[in-house]
């Protein structure tokens, strides 16, 4: 009986443990929502700009391709 209390002590104190890590790192873990929106928002820029200069670059190649074949 008295291992058995030891070991149930034993457990008793590593709950105790994970629950202090748990309310540690929840603060960390509230704000993951917060930064997942912050790259989805990033990817969109991303996207956006990546769009843009695409459309610029090609734009351009089509003004060259265009004034050295236009003919009056």
């Amino acid at each position: 009986m008295k291992e058995f209390d030891q070991k149930l002590d034993k457990q008793s104190e590593q709950i105790t443990t994970i629950k202090a890590t748990l309310q540690a790192q929840q603060p960390l873990i509230q704000k993951i929502p917060d930064l997942a929106e912050k790259v989805g928002e990033l990817k969109n820029w991303r996207q956006i700009v990546i769009i843009a200069l695409i459309a610029t670059i090609s734009a351009s190649v089509t003004w060259v391709i265009r004034g050295k074949n236009f003919k009056p």
